[in-house]
């Protein structure tokens, strides 16, 4: 299992009221092999367990958000 550490990369709002701010982090465990840093958003296996890992770090929003979903909003790490 891989356990990514991802840090917002600049402020998000959403008409929901959903609000996260630069610098915040979140953990999320993908339990399929092969997911990098690199290829977290861009895999499609990945869609569910991100939208679950998601939701369980209090962001609930569907998965065509691609201001939430994407690279450019988070830095990426491995733990």
């Amino acid at each position: 299992m891989a356990q990514f550490l991802l840090t917002a990369s600049h402020q998000i709002d959403r008409a929901n009221g959903l609000h996260i701010d630069k610098g915040q982090t979140i953990t999320v465990n993908i339990w399929i092999q092969g997911i990098t840093p690199y290829n977290l958003f861009n895999n499609s296996r990945c869609k569910d367990i991100l939208v679950q890992q998601f939701k369980a770090n209090g962001i609930d929003v569907p998965y065509t958000d691609a201001g939430i979903y994407s690279r450019g909003a988070w830095d990426i790490k491995m733990k």
